[in-house]
């Protein structure tokens, strides 16, 4: 009887062990997909609703409790964050001391529950990826899978590039009908004629997973050297979708997302100068004056910024905003003039709300989603030209939002909260430093991943400001997990 209890026992656990490597595969693999139509009609919201959500919850269901029950722990890696949350639900329940404008209908409690539920999503996609990829197969199978995702991502982006190009944004009914069953917004929308936007709602959400997921990965593994199969010619499958990722990017014409691949690149370009510099002195025995150092310094920031210009002006001739925000024509005198006349004058509005709300409360902000509450009162008159927030106040029927993470996290968790993740970003920067010291190929890769993560979501931050996006939460826990596995194993040297 006992014998036969045990085996069930090992039974049952054999299966949770096979179904969890399935439902986390098929979490990364629909990860490109931001919107899936009968996803959003069950949800009754049609923006955010990734299909990844589903299988990661069904996967925490099954998963978790067998690992809490074995006695499984939560890495240190995972502290700050933890106290990031609670500053969070501290905010949010000191709000409710607080006076709010009325904005029609809406209440504390309303814009609460919803921002809840996101920071809920964030923290289960995050610990479930620290948790279960402790060991460094688990870690070369989400390698894998991202490759095979990534995959399917870049080939559906260049054919939309090549539409654009070729067809003048023509779609061919083939292409309408799958991504019919990926978005909500279809191929035939005026946005994906002249913008590459994936599988995603928006192209801007393309340049959001790609920046902050896949092309971190492809970059690291082209740093590292790194490659989940067989090398061409010492060409890695890595190498090869990292050029269509910056292809895909390019077309994307996402403003915020070109300026944190540069942030990566310039980032690379640093490491690998200070390291080509250090080898040629030692290995040539030559010894640097300040001057001629400086001179290094200045010929290859000019090279690089002549490269940058002319990436910006071949863009300019797809895209009137990127000409539009290089010239000097019609700026104005002020940020608001000069946001006005490079299109992004509403982005302005939205952040400048955050930081007015930001300085009424700043020890522990306003609480999550309420930053909505003061967007009236934060209007300066200016905003009265532009019209997508006149339509916002007289038609839609939501609270406005801030647009940038950085800022909401400033207005609704106050200096609190907002130090707390910047200390949590700290922490992995240093994880991910640690892992470059690593013998293991797959360690070295997630730490130079975590590296460009970080980098890139200094501007990315400024473009998306949902908790409900899962690829900052991936990627990063990954990264916590590739650092937990690290300190169990010996530093190279």
């Amino acid at each position: 009887m006992f014998e036969m209890s045990i085996e069930r026992t090992s039974r049952w656990l054999k299966f949770v062990e096979i179904a969890s490597v399935v439902l986390m595969t098929l979490a990364i693999l629909v990860l490109p997909v931001t919107s899936q139509p009968a996803l959003s009609r069950l949800m009754g919201y049609s923006l955010v609703a990734p299909p990844a959500i589903i299988f990661l919850a069904v996967f925490g269901i099954f998963w978790l409790p067998f690992y809490l029950f074995k006695g499984g722990n939560v890495p240190a890696e995972t502290r700050p964050f933890i106290a990031f949350v609670l500053a969070a639900l501290v905010s949010s329940l000191s709000a409710f001391f607080i006076k709010f404008p009325p904005y029609r209908d809406f209440t504390a409690l309303d814009a609460e529950k919803s921002a809840l539920l996101t920071l809920m999503i964030a923290c289960g996609v995050y610990f479930l990826f620290v948790l279960w990829f402790r060991t460094p197969k688990r870690l070369n199978l989400a390698a894998m899978v991202i490759n095979i995702s990534g995959f399917v991502l870049v080939m559906w982006c260049l054919a939309q590039v090549y539409v654009i190009i070729a067809r003048a944004g023509e779609y061919p009914g083939w292409m309408v009908r799958i991504q019919f069953y990926a978005s909500v917004r279809s191929l035939l929308d005026h946005v994906f004629l002249t913008r590459a936007g994936g599988f995603t709602y928006e192209p801007s959400w393309l340049a959001h997973q790609l920046n902050i997921l896949y092309i971190p990965f492809w970059f690291a593994a082209t740093m590292t050297g790194y490659s989940s199969f067989r090398k061409l010619a010492g060409i890695s499958l890595e190498n090869v979708l990292f050029a269509g990722a910056f292809v895909a990017l390019i077309f994307s014409f996402s403003r915020v997302g070109l300026l944190a691949f540069i942030f990566m690149t310039a980032y690379a370009l640093w490491r690998l100068h200070v390291h080509g510099i250090s080898w040629i002195q030692k290995r040539y025995g030559l010894k640097l004056t300040l001057w001629l150092r400086i001179l290094i310094v200045t010929g290859i920031v000019t090279l690089y910024a002549v490269v940058v210009i002319g990436i910006l002006s071949v863009m300019a001739r797809y895209d009137p905003r990127i000409g539009l925000l290089f010239s000097l024509e019609g700026t104005g005198s002020n940020l608001f003039e000069l946001a006005s006349s490079a299109d992004f004058a509403e982005r302005v509005i939205y952040w400048a709300n955050g930081f007015l709300t930001f300085a009424r409360y700043p020890l522990l902000g306003v609480g999550l989603g309420n930053t909505g509450f003061f967007f009236k009162q934060h209007l300066s008159a200016l905003a009265n030209r532009l019209n997508e927030i006149n339509y916002v106040l007289m038609y839609e029927n939501y609270l406005p939002n801030v647009k940038s993470l950085w800022v909401r996290l400033l207005s609704e968790t106050g200096l609190i909260g907002f130090s707390m993740f910047c200390t949590w970003f700290y922490v992995i920067w240093c994880s991910g430093k640690f892992l470059e010291k690593q013998a293991a190929a797959e360690l070295r890769l997630f730490g130079w991943m975590g590296l460009f993560v970080i980098v890139a979501f200094l501007a990315e931050g400024f473009s998306i400001d949902s908790f409900a996006l899962p690829y900052l939460w991936v990627s990063l826990g990954l990264v916590t997990a590739a650092s937990a596995v690290a300190r169990r194993l010996p530093v190279a040297t």
